[in-house]
């Protein structure tokens, strides 16, 4: 009977790859078990068929736990499951002769396992209604068994060269999909980033902020003045060695991927529709200079998330966990460290999932969806750029723009100092005292007495211990004969820096 057995399994097994649509994951090298699943919205089922028969219930549910933990273990379990159940169909001439059946249902006996269903098969052939009723098969498992041993063999060797087969080509099916395109761009792009690294290095440094500014570096104020090129050259540049490190590992292991998934071209497109993404929303909320390929990085992310919402059972199988980790990890990470542009890192993410959307697979033309994405990526990309050409409290940032001011004195422009204080100093907290003293460093410039005493006497009472303040403030009350305010004045001086002789003279002339 045994021979038998091996007929309904096989043919058991065949019925879920092809009416059902089950994956084979795996069989022993006996073909005495196999393993199958499927994936059903959030439900997943999966299946073991084994040829084994157990005479008491102690070694049933002892093969059932070992069974299960070592398929967790190997198994990549999709993520956030609603429901994941395990069936164990056993299909042999025997029960366990104790009592068993309280082993028929139960709760996973393995983590991440919800249900544990045990089902015997020989005599009893409701059994596989049952295994119906539990899991994700609809149709009907027909079957006949001829009576001649020869024809019984030569079954059950079709059936297993059938079920190879299908199994073979399934695989090919998935190498298929990581086989678009050799990495080719993600190499180039890589290379660049090195080069232009070291020229930054070789031109005054990584770090240094004016080196960043001169060679393309996402700054603001410029781009506000017409300089949107830095959009783009800002994705070339890197700040230190650990920045550029990370980003280029990043580069080489999930961009020659997104490259083998996509295709060159397509990935070239996502890389940099992504960076742009990125650089907008950076430019829209986040004040700071910034440099680097983390936006486009984060884009080949999003490349990922869209090829897994295409094919999950593909990317859950491969890389689906370990993706979504990385992502959730790096977001965290972001929010967590103030020097992180988070910015740039979401709007990167979107945007690479909607130019993947946009551009789709090779041979995956869809040009209505596609039309819709490219729809959808120019109204976030629009709409970001406008919010933050408006976003005055970004633009005008008062560390940034305090930078600005301190070059536009040394350039002379006066004028000009003062249109952008005015700006700046309704979004100033830490440093409006700072604005409000080059400020009346500009009115001197252009003989405006009054207004440079009044920003002088507003920025000493809102910092008292501002020691230029408050020596400048002394010679405008001096120069207008008002020395009792010029004489506290330097008294406050004296009090702050007793000891700097610039002070005592002053003092002593008034």
């Amino acid at each position: 009977m045994y021979i038998k057995n091996q007929l309904i399994q096989k043919k058991l097994v065949l019925h879920l790859m092809e009416k059902e649509e089950f994956e084979l994951l795996s069989f022993s090298n006996t073909r005495e078990e196999y393993l199958l699943w499927k994936k059903e919205k959030r439900k997943t089922d999966i299946v073991r068929v084994s040829l084994n028969q157990y005479d008491w219930k102690r070694d049933l549910a002892s093969s059932v736990e070992t069974f299960e933990k070592r398929a967790v273990q190997q198994l990549r379990l999709p993520f956030l499951q609603e429901r994941i159940s395990f069936h164990h169909m056993f299909i042999c001439e025997n029960q366990p002769v104790d009592d068993w059946e309280e082993l028929i249902s139960s709760s996973g006996r393995a983590n991440k396992i919800d249900q544990s269903y045990i089902y015997i098969y020989g005599k009893d052939k409701e059994e596989i209604d049952r295994f119906y009723q539990q899991s994700n098969v609809s149709s009907s498992f027909l079957f006949s068994v001829p009576e001649n041993l020869l024809e019984l063999e030569y079954q059950i060797e079709l059936l297993k060269q059938r079920i190879t087969q299908l199994h073979k080509e399934a695989e090919k099916e998935i190498l298929a999909m990581f086989s678009k395109g050799k990495p080719r761009y993600s190499y180039v792009l890589l290379a660049i980033n090195i080069l232009v690294f070291l020229f930054l290095e070789y031109a005054g440094g990584s770090t240094n902020p004016e080196v960043l500014i001169e060679y393309g570096a996402k700054y603001n104020i410029a781009m506000m003045e017409g300089e949107w090129w830095r959009i783009i050259t800002s994705m070339f540049l890197h700040i230190g060695v650990l920045h550029l490190a990370l980003n280029m590992l990043a580069l080489y292991f999930v961009g020659t991927l997104v490259e083998r998934i996509y295709g060159n071209t397509r990935f070239l497109l996502i890389y940099f529709l992504a960076g742009i993404a990125g650089g907008i929303a950076s430019f829209a909320l986040n004040p700071s200079i910034a440099a680097g390929a983390s936006g486009a990085l984060f884009g080949l992310f999003g490349a990922l998330l869209f090829f897994g919402i295409k094919f999950p059972k593909v990317f859950f199988k491969t890389m689906g966990t370990n993706v979504i980790f990385v992502v959730i990890l790096n977001i965290v990470f972001g929010f967590a460290v103030q020097q992180v542009d988070n910015a740039a890192h979401i709007g990167g993410l979107i945007g690479g999932f909607i130019a993947s959307w946009m551009v789709m697979f090779p041979k995956n033309n869809v040009y209505i969806q596609q039309l819709i994405a490219l729809a959808v990526y120019a109204f976030c990309i629009f709409s970001m750029l406008t919010y933050g050409i408006s976003n005055d409290e970004v633009q005008f940032n008062e560390r940034m723009q305090i930078q600005r001011i301190q070059d536009l004195l040394q350039e002379e422009k006066y004028e000009k100092v003062i249109d952008i204080s005015d700006q700046t100093l309704p979004f100033a907290n830490d440093f409006s005292a700072e604005i409000l003293f080059y400020r009346s460093l500009a009115n001197v410039h252009l003989e405006l007495y009054d207004k440079a005493q009044e920003d002088l006497e507003a920025a000493v009472q809102q910092k008292p211990n501002f020691e230029e303040a408050w020596y400048n403030l002394a010679l405008i009350y001096q120069q207008n004969e008002n020395y009792t305010k010029a004489l506290a004045a330097i008294k406050q001086l004296l009090l702050l820096n007793p000891e700097k002789e610039v002070y005592q003279d002053l003092y002593k002339e008034i």
